[in-house]
């Protein structure tokens, strides 16, 4: 594994003990110039739970229920829009925060199911990565429990099936879910009591009144061509903003004119026969708002209508469109001023799933056929691309991927390893749906690279389920392509994303086959990790003799291959053997070696770790003083980097050598540190340093 020292215990990168995480504000930006819809806003009101005093004073009243509603209705209603606005409106009744997911039910890509998520949510709610449970249970507990009477808004955005969202209800009454899907969701509605409303089209006053509100006294100067306007809208608030928009950029129009294009649009495209589907009725408000654009705005939109990603950046779009940066960001912030694109926050920007299909039938109108296949593949090179620099800030020593293709334009350079981390969090779902987009149009030399290039990211942010559906994806794609390079690197994600998730015996199995493809690729690398990860895991599982020959042939060839980091890391494995074995001396040794190597190459996490594993080999041969001053050095160093799970772990050594000092004043000290840090994380071992702090001599009382 890249950042794991070894396979056994954890190794935590988190906030350090005691701060507090911040109040999640997650609610995207609401629609400006949000009109009607008044009687639904009044109805969304009157399910606000009851003023309650703050957590720990008060409880809730007996047989209280969190408070659910669901906004219905067919595509284009304004479902989110209206969520928005109210959830906007009342988000100070909320002092504990506000949650935001989208589950993707209807759009492109995949849908985000419960566990995913549930991930993203605890993350949201500060819940360090290490401690999110794997299964989808152990997370919806969890997730309950963070939000126990809290006053916290949940809004879930464009569901499509009950069991997609019940895990993520909380059981607070102080908490209230509002929850926008197409479907009926009429378990949620028998089950948990949810308040369902279905928003109709909006009526024809109700739309008149939101073109007068963009547009003022224009509508009522020519009341009858306003009135077809709204009739060719289908009276859908989406194709009415757009519309909207159009109006305002030919202010010297007659309403009429505009009125008799979008009929004879809409003769056309009925006689094309396309009729029929959930377009038919605002197709032509589109084909208007498109027809209107520039040449190069237009290229734009139905680019971007082949971009498998929800969200995306000016950066992106330019990479997808090939226009260069400058002209991009222009573009893009034209399409969103004629509401063709969502704004989400600054410099990103989503599609409407409607706009997307409708984006999407231009693409393919209008651009040359395979034409979807190469804006897949040079949004993956994008991706790749800006990959490599993210991790070549986060994890200088992993090896990066060799490159598919030169990407279309620059990627994003980081000037440290929070913007890395950061925008990783914000990409990591894009990540996933371009490689899956590869594999399905079988780009399958990007759709291995892609899994294999967020190896580290996603190890350091602990998305396990979200590595290994997508390490699985890549494999795939390298078995297509017959690539063993890639088979190889895509099989050592899933032996180690298995490992860390506790299934040792499936891992094994990935690292034998991992051997074999390393060394039919001929790659030493991946060869040395294959060694370390069958020697360690079979020493820790019962103490196998054959482990430490492993282990041996993983340095030879870290060393053919110039690794001297993974070198280093199996020096350690080779000292846990030699200490378990009672031959401290060589295991002393070991330590100091590795320690040495990662001093060289300036790995500072990596010295720290190596200096924790010499002081427990020295606490272990009974030389205490020399193990204090081991673990001492250590923890100043994992203090620095703000590895506070690290720093925790060479605590429990520091204290446990007190304690064997005779000195349980000290020893008291560092365990209680220890065992502040794992109960702000919920570390189960918290309970074994407790049980420590207990046996030891109670502190003298003063005189």
């Amino acid at each position: 594994m890249v950042q794991a020292g070894a396979v056994h215990g954890g190794i935590h990168i988190t906030r350090p003990a005691g701060t507090e995480a911040p109040v999640p504000r997650q609610l995207p930006m609401a629609a400006p110039g949000f009109v009607n819809r008044q009687a639904e806003l009044a109805h969304l009101d009157s399910l606000l739970p009851p003023e309650t005093p703050r957590p720990g004073s008060a409880t809730a009243p007996p047989g209280a229920a969190v408070a659910v509603s669901a906004i219905g209705g067919a595509p284009g209603m304004g479902k989110t829009a209206l969520a928005l606005h109210w959830a906007h409106r009342v988000r100070d009744r909320f002092p504990d925060g506000d949650l935001y997911v989208n589950l993707h039910g209807h759009g492109p890509g995949p849908r985000m199911d419960a566990s995913a998520a549930l991930d993203s949510l605890l993350r949201a709610l500060g819940v360090p990565p290490e401690r999110i449970p794997p299964d989808l249970d152990g997370r919806a507990a969890l997730y309950r429990s963070r939000l126990d009477r809290r006053r916290v808004l949940i809004l879930i955005d464009d569901a499509v099936a009950p069991e997609q969202v019940r895990p993520l209800l909380p059981a607070s009454p102080t908490c209230t879910v509002l929850i926008t899907s197409r479907s009926a969701l009429s378990g949620l509605v028998a089950r948990e009591g949810a308040r369902r409303m279905r928003l109709d089209a909006l009526t024809a006053e109700q739309s008149l009144a939101l073109l007068r509100a963009h547009l003022g006294a224009r509508i009522d100067a020519e009341p009858e061509a306003a009135r077809a306007l709204v009739d060719h809208c289908a009276r859908l608030p989406l194709a009415l903003r757009i519309l909207a928009e159009r109006l305002l950029d030919r202010p010297d129009t007659p309403l009429s004119h505009i009125a008799a294009e979008l009929a004879a649009e809409d003769e056309r495209l009925d006689a094309l026969g396309l009729t029929g589907d959930e377009l038919s009725d605002v197709r032509s408000v589109f084909a208007a708002s498109y027809r209107a654009l520039p040449d190069d705005a237009a290229l734009v939109f139905r680019h971007l209508g082949a971009h498998p990603a929800g969200e995306f950046t000016t950066p992106v779009a330019a990479a997808v469109t090939k226009v260069p940066l400058r002209r991009a960001r222009a573009l893009v912030e034209q399409l969103a001023g004629a509401s063709l694109l969502q704004r989400v926050s600054h410099d990103r920007y989503r599609m409407h799933d409607l706009l997307r299909v409708y984006a999407a039938e231009r693409f393919h109108a209008e651009e040359p056929e395979g034409g979807e296949r190469d804006v897949v593949a040079r949004a993956a090179d994008w991706y790749l691309a800006a990959l490599r620099n993210a991790v070549g800030r986060t994890t200088p020593h992993y090896p990066p991927v060799d490159a598919a293709g030169e990407p279309p334009a620059a990627p994003p350079d980081f000037a440290s390893v929070q913007e890395a981390l950061a925008w990783f969090s914000a990409e990591h779902r894009n990540i996933g749906r371009v490689a899956q987009a590869a594999a399905h149009h079988r780009v399958y030399d990007r759709a291995w690279r892609l899994p294999v290039a967020a190896y580290p990211l996603l190890e350091r942010q602990h998305r396990w389920s979200e590595w290994h559906t997508l390490t699985t994806t890549g494999l795939a794609a390298a078995r297509a392509a017959g690539d063993r390079r890639g088979q190889a690197r895509n099989l050592l994600g899933l032996g180690d994303v298995e490992t860390l998730q506790g299934n040792r015996e499936t891992a094994l199995g990935h690292y034998a086959e991992v051997l074999q493809a390393g060394r039919a690729a001929d790659d030493p690398w991946v060869e040395g990790f294959a060694l370390r990860q069958l020697g360690a895991l079979r020493w820790e599982r019962d103490q196998d003799p054959a482990a430490p020959a492993l282990l041996q042939e993983a340095l030879a060839a870290f060393r053919r291959a110039g690794a001297r980091r993974g070198a280093g890391m199996v020096l350690l494995s080779l000292a846990e053997c030699e200490r378990a074995q009672g031959r401290f001396d060589t295991a002393i040794e070991h330590c100091r070696a590795a320690a040495a190597v990662f001093t060289d190459i300036a790995d500072a996490w990596s010295t720290a770790w190596a200096g924790r594993a010499l002081a427990s080999v020295l606490a272990d041969a009974g030389r205490l003083d020399e193990a204090v001053t081991e673990y001492g050095s250590a923890i100043a160093i994992l203090r620095e980097v703000g590895s506070g799970g690290a720093e925790a772990l060479a605590r429990i050594g520091l204290g446990e050598a007190y304690a064997a000092m005779g000195r349980p004043e000290q020893a008291r000290a560092h365990l209680g540190a220890a065992l502040d840090f794992l109960r702000s994380v919920e570390d189960p071992r918290a309970d074994e340093v407790e049980a420590s702090l207990a046996h030891l001599d109670p502190p003298t009382a003063p005189d």
